[in-house]
């Protein structure tokens, strides 16, 4: 865990039910505070199969992901089979985080009511194709924060500038439940000022292995914001 709070999810992708364990604590042997399975990455899901699974490992440690094709993941719409996968695995892990998309909350009464009866264990989520101004940005997260504990926001950078919508958010809306920052290699900037602006989570890596652009391992991505607290605090003082 970082000095602002924030903790540090290793997102991996289990292609098989048998990766879970191996990949888990692959991560947590990095510094993960989280492990974020992408459920998505099963192929077949199986969603009978994975309960032992999981019941084997530390479930306060763990988020599961099922992220669709439309919000940049590698699944089909979570319904169906899908639906049943993510909801046996959060059912299998007392205690876990689940992610789950506001795009298939809006469109499904199954997952909303999945989503509503965990409330402060979910991370409501959504990934845009497009930039948004920043009113239409707070004006969503206030709507999806009424649906789970944390609110996940990422955009698309283009260009370094467009780091500025992220960085912006946190200082309109604060940190408490927001988790907002920009992918792609000009999003780096986002997702460490996330974490040092006191974010509740921020995404990592295996080292070598992203599952995004602007990725980085826990421990250099722990080393780099714990730097950039310091220099600014000393910068802080300084002024003062």
């Amino acid at each position: 865990m970082l000095s602002t709070g924030t903790r540090l999810a290793v997102s991996v992708a289990p292609r098989s039910v048998d990766e879970i364990s191996v990949l888990y604590s692959e991560a947590i042997s990095t510094g993960a505070d989280l492990v974020e399975v992408r459920l998505d990455a099963l192929r077949p899901p199986e969603p009978g199969s994975i309960t032992d699974v999981l019941g084997g490992l530390d479930c306060a440690r763990l988020m599961l992901t099922y992220r669709s094709r439309e919000e940049g993941g590698l699944g089909g719409s979570i319904d169906g089979p899908a639906l049943d996968l993510l909801e046996g695995a959060s059912d299998a892990c007392p205690g876990s985080l689940m992610d789950a998309e506001i795009s298939g909350i809006r469109r499904l009464g199954a997952l909303r009511d999945l989503v509503l009866s965990r409330r402060d264990s979910v991370v409501v989520s959504r990934h845009y194709a497009a930039m948004l101004s920043i009113e239409d940005a707070a004006s969503e997260y206030h709507e999806m924060a009424d649906l789970g504990r944390y609110v996940k926001l990422v955009f698309p950078a283009s260009s370094p500038i467009d780091n500025l919508l992220p960085i912006s958010l946190y200082n309109a809306l604060g940190p408490g439940s927001l988790i907002s920052f920009c992918t792609g290699v000009h999003g780096t900037i986002s997702r460490l000022m996330s974490a040092a602006l006191g974010a509740p989570i921020a995404y990592t890596s295996l080292p070598g292995r992203p599952l995004a652009e602007g990725q980085l391992p826990p421990g250099e991505f722990a080393s780099l914001v714990e730097a950039m607290i310091s220099s600014m605090d000393r910068r802080w003082r300084t002024i003062i």
